[in-house]
């Protein structure tokens, strides 16, 4: 793997000489690429209980599962990158026992789709039209995971007709420029490739890059509490991100965890226990 990434690095940098344009391309390209995980033995309950049904967006259908009746308070769960519905099925459950309507999704280009090529502004436009589709007329929560949480800010910010009650990362990044850098350097990209990279994602996005930011797009956003739970030594996202977005937000809590893992918090019987108390707390 790691050969296979330096290798992709080389050619980048080596096109970047002859076509900084296309090279620019092909790295963004590489970027959305999600690498597809098969759907594990404890995730397979989420899909076969689950009311399914879909979206439209352009190209692949957004497909969506619902656990619950429309009666009942909703509450939104939102996957992370390189995983699917199901890897929130114990908050699915728990939620659904304290009688909320439950819905899921699978993000664009994620768990069975044929596409498998992605990025945050198509997930943010999938959540938008899957909240306009069901066009809920009471408060709802959203409990997101990872990169979902940055789908969820960016949706958010936008979202200013509905109402929204509680909001749950379990685990966020806040800068995305950081990524951006990180991918850089992952790669060893030259500095022409990076800024032909840059331009695409800035044209795509609508946006400089240090504008993409979480803790400033929940502040556009219109909600009442936001929780974050975070590891301390998580691997994937350092903490730093979950103090920064704490930090700005002054409706919110942080919760720390130690050696909980950034996947396997998902998995993690307190971690649910504290989500789900927390979705059910008065606002008032």
């Amino acid at each position: 793997m790691a050969f296979i990434i330096k290798l992709t690095g080389f050619y980048l940098n080596a096109l970047s000489f002859i076509l900084p344009k296309y090279s620019g391309k092909k790295a963004f390209k590489i970027f959305q690429e999600v690498r597809l995980k098969a759907i594990k033995k404890r995730e397979e309950s989420y899909y076969l209980k689950a009311t399914k049904f879909s979206v439209p967006l352009e190209g692949e259908d957004l497909k969506c599962y619902e656990f619950g009746s429309e009666n009942k308070k909703t509450v939104f769960l939102i996957h992370g990158w390189q995983s699917n519905a199901g890897s929130l099925t114990l908050f699915a459950n728990e939620l659904q026992k304290q009688n909320y309507r439950v819905i899921g999704f699978d993000l664009p280009g994620h768990a069975t789709n044929k596409e498998y090529h992605t990025n945050l502004y198509k997930s943010k436009i999938a959540f938008v039209k899957l909240i306009k589709q069901l066009n809920p007329q009471e408060p709802f929560s959203i409990v997101s995971h990872s990169f979902g949480s940055g789908v969820t800010a960016y949706a958010l910010s936008e979202l200013k007709e509905y109402t929204v009650d509680k909001v749950v990362f379990l685990s966020s990044t806040n800068k995305f420029i950081d990524i951006f850098i990180d991918y850089k350097k992952m790669l060893d990209f030259n500095e022409r490739v990076f800024s032909q990279f840059k331009k695409l994602v800035e044209v795509y996005l609508g946006e400089k890059m240090d504008e993409i930011v979480v803790s400033k797009k929940m502040k556009r956003a219109k909600f009442n509490k936001l929780l974050i739970i975070h590891d301390k030594f998580d691997k994937v996202i350092p903490f730093k991100n979950a103090l920064e977005v704490h930090n700005e937000i002054s409706n919110s809590t942080l919760i720390s965890f130690e050696k909980i893992g950034h996947y396997r918090m998902l998995w993690n019987d307190e971690v649910v226990a504290e989500t789900v108390k927390f979705i059910g707390v008065d606002s008032n």
